[in-house]
């Protein structure tokens, strides 16, 4: 098991546990992509939807140990969009049980600063790749489903800019700040959402002025005489899900934007337009309301869709495309704003956290 900090820790991995063998689990839609999915056929990878169970990638993990074969995964389900671990379902101990396999942990620590989510140019700096025996076989087999979980959790615990700042790396670029504005959203100084803009070392607020340059270092820096609100971009991320939190809590709670829904469309390998619409976030879960199709056999099955809460515990998605999944297949949506889909996984995230308090405050 592996923490998901970018794309490039299946290579520090890989490097790592050499020269240990195994069967990659993959993300589905990776496989649609000419350089990765080049990459992972090659390696013979095991496609899977996110965050959803697909019986028939858990049919191909069985067959490979069933094979003698050890298998390499991510149990968070995608890399990590601010530096911080992502939730991992109790489900993951409960496969973990099922296979029988002892439990090594991978953890590359740096992945994610040196090539954020948000960022579309590399950096460079020390990176550095631990391995432990986290479960024993005799631990798999003894140990209840909670006391698996409870391992994988502590685990799957981390800060990568705890990382940094406690070795003093440098993640070196000429644009620390650029495109920092689709993590950092939401102003401090005035709290305004969606006002922020990026230039290549400072990121600052349309609507009331405050400007604070990122450092190299992952600390702020704030002008002269401007009240300093965060030290780190962590501290930033962190406000923002508390936000999130206060946010979803509101009686009335709904946010609508308009977003082009696509397919997944297996023999090009891509996706396919087939409508535009509204999709909505509530505190039940996402909907989706088309207004026009570009193609009509899907007008029917397509013209409204719904996600309930229950099922959305994070959201598989890059700076503009949401990923969900209904009626047996992916459905991408996408959205002309470049900060958008990282605002609305921050409130399903709050939507799955405040249902599962009210579960908690019921069983009580």
């Amino acid at each position: 098991m592996c923490t998901h900090g970018s794309g490039f820790d299946m290579f520090h991995a890989m490097a790592a546990l050499k020269p240990m063998k195994y069967e990659i689990v993959a993300a589905r839609k990776l496989f649609y992509g000419k350089l990765s999915g080049f990459f992972l056929r090659l390696l013979n990878a095991i496609p899977k939807r996110q965050f959803v169970t697909d019986l028939t990638a858990l049919r191909m993990i069985k067959s490979a140990v069933e094979q003698n074969k050890s298998i390499f995964i991510c149990p968070e389900g995608r890399s990590t969009p601010d530096g911080l671990n992502s939730y991992v379902s109790p489900s993951v101990a409960k496969m973990v049980k099922w296979l029988g396999l002892p439990v090594l942990f991978v953890k590359p620590q740096g992945s994610y600063l040196s090539f954020p989510r948000w960022a579309k140019n590399l950096r460079f700096g020390k990176m550095t790749t631990e391995v432990e025996l986290l479960l024993t076989k005799r631990d798999v087999k003894e140990l209840s489903n909670d006391e698996i979980y409870e391992k994988i959790r502590r685990a799957f615990t981390f800060n990568e800019y705890d990382y940094q700042l406690e070795n003093n790396i440098k993640f070196l670029t000429g644009a620390p700040a650029k495109n920092i504005n689709r993590l950092l959203f939401l102003c401090p100084a005035c709290l305004s959402r969606g006002r922020m803009t990026a230039s290549a070392k400072e990121i600052s607020c349309l609507d009331c002025g405050l400007s604070v340059r990122v450092e190299n270092t992952g600390e702020l820096l704030y002008q002269r005489g401007q009240e300093e609100f965060f030290k780190r971009v962590d501290d930033w991320v962190l406000w923002q899900k508390r936000d999130a939190n206060q946010l979803v809590k509101q009686e009335n709670f709904s946010f609508t934007l308009d977003t082009e829904l696509f397919l997944e469309d297996d023999p090009s390998n891509s996706h396919k337009k087939i409508a535009e619409g509204v999709l909505r976030v509530s505190r039940e879960g996402l909907s989706f309301n088309a207004r026009e199709f570009t193609e009509d056999k899907d007008r029917e099955k397509y013209s409204e869709i719904n996600y309930p809460a229950a099922s959305l515990l994070s959201l598989s998605y890059n700076t503009d495309t949401l990923e969900l999944y209904a009626y047996e297949g992916t459905q991408i949506y996408k959205f002309k704003e470049k900060d958008i889909t990282y605002r609305i996984n921050l409130m399903i995230e709050a939507i799955f956290n405040l249902k599962k308090a009210e579960e908690g405050k019921t069983e009580g």
